[in-house]
């Protein structure tokens, strides 16, 4: 049988006294993990060739975990804590797994889930199984390996500690275990804030720190903004993913950051990293549709939705879901257009209102919305009518609070009335204090 590619394997020559992960309550050297591995060998041993679930723990126990597990067990199924438990029932059931596995003070907790122990076949390479967001239906199961996932992660163990990563994304999932990858196999420190932080008491955690890489959806950087302290992060590279990048945040980004990397990712649990964009720009260049872009290759459909054919086909759903078209395409569900040179995206698919017939993509009210210098975070969502299907709604949240909030509406009226087509105006902008994100960092949408 061929050596067991596994994190333990890229870490071994990690000086052993850096810090790999760091919260609130405590610091993990590279050398504690092996430390705690062998502690708990005997209780891995027992894993050996099993299903195994990580259910609702804190992302710091998650990332101990992975790196504990991965490699001694046959599949490893994360399963976030918004999974309701019907949810999590079909998928301890679709996986076939046997236990449940926790970390209490560095101690291994197995906690059986069925009468039948079931065993795979001799482990080859660990499977990792990951959820989708499940936005607009029912979650699916993604089946990937260690491999898939870190196709793209740097896997240089850096000799000084150049990057000490913050973690914003929900490290369950395919966003943030790829901040997680990126930082471990090269051999750099993880800051992982607890699920209790208020979005000031994480970007204090940063400081205190040092992070200096930082990778966020957009709506975690509009609200970071609004924190003076988050200008105190000496921040040399900044990634924003898991929403579309418009240009009013990566120009924001950019000016308070000047010396900062800018990237934008375009990735998804099923199609994996998909392609990176480091010009400033919002959408990605029209020679990626047509030539491809890292052995990757992109298609736009006749409805204007993105499709993209991986350079590995070996991810694949858990139950009989397809995944692949016949020529081995993904679809996406981002609607895109073309305008010149350039690919912009539009909004998901499944977010398209229809107002009277027309149809009206929500991310793109709100990027209208935020194009107004007052205005710093936006949500648009339907409400359904009688007479005409559903209306517009939108949130929005100032930059300044104390400004009138009357005389705010009333421009913003008067901006979408002369600016936007009838139907795409909202019939109601209500004006809140904030806007309710999920564990991952997206606006939550209903």
């Amino acid at each position: 049988m061929n050596e067991l590619v596994c994190i333990q394997d890229y870490i071994k020559d990690v000086p052993k006294s850096r810090i790999a992960f760091s919260s609130s309550s405590e610091k993990i050297t590279y050398q504690n993990i092996f430390d705690i591995y062998e502690s708990n060998k005997e209780k891995i041993k027992v894993l050996k060739n099993k299903c195994v679930i990580i259910n609702a723990v804190e992302n710091d126990d998650f990332a101990v975990l992975l790196t504990l597990l991965d490699g001694n067990v046959k599949k490893i199924v994360f399963i976030p804590k918004d999974i309701n438990k019907e949810t999590l029932n079909k998928f301890i059931e679709d996986t076939n797994a046997s236990y449940t596995v926790s970390l209490d003070n560095q101690n291994i907790v197995i906690n059986k889930l069925n009468s039948v122990d079931k065993d795979f076949l001799e482990i080859q390479e660990t499977k990792w199984i990951l959820a989708t967001s499940g936005t607009t239906n029912i979650p699916k199961l993604v089946e990937h390996t260690f491999l898939t996932l870190s196709k793209s992660s740097q896997k240089v163990i850096q000799n000084d500690l150049s990057y000490i990563w913050a973690l914003t994304f929900d490290i369950y999932r395919f966003s943030g275990i790829q901040v997680f990858l990126q930082s471990i196999l090269s051999g750099c420190t993880l800051v992982i804030p607890t699920n209790n932080l208020t979005i000031s008491e994480t970007i204090d955690l940063y400081i205190t720190n040092k992070c200096n890489t930082i990778s966020a959806t957009p709506s975690f950087y509009r609200k970071a903004l609004m924190s003076k302290s988050f200008f105190n992060i000496n921040l040399t590279t900044i990634t924003l993913g898991g929403e579309i990048s418009d240009q009013s945040i990566i120009n924001s980004l950019s000016k308070k950051f000047p010396v900062a990397k800018i990237r934008h990712i375009y990735a998804s649990t099923e199609v994996g990293v998909g392609f990176c964009v480091s010009d400033k720009k919002e959408g990605f260049p029209l020679s990626y549709i047509e030539n491809g872009i890292n052995n990757s290759f992109l298609k736009i459909d006749d409805n204007g939705i993105l499709w993209i054919k991986p350079q590995e086909s070996n991810q694949h759903y858990i139950n009989s879901n397809k995944m692949y078209d016949k020529d081995g395409y993904i679809e996406t569900g981002d609607l895109v257009k073309v305008i010149n040179d350039r690919v912009f995206f539009k909004g998901r698919n499944s977010s398209t209102i229809n107002v009277g017939g027309n149809k009206v993509q929500a991310e793109e009210i709100e990027f209208f919305l935020l194009s107004l210098s007052y205005i710093q975070e936006a949500y648009v969502f339907a409400k359904k009518s009688p007479i005409m299907g559903s209306i517009v709604y939108a949130h929005v949240v100032l930059n300044n609070k104390d400004k009138d909030k009357t005389d705010i509406k009333k421009k913003i009226f008067e901006f979408c009335n002369k600016n936007l087509e009838k139907f795409k105006i909202p019939a109601i902008i209500k004006i809140v204090d904030s806007l309710e994100l999920t564990q991952n960092g997206k606006i939550k949408r209903n």
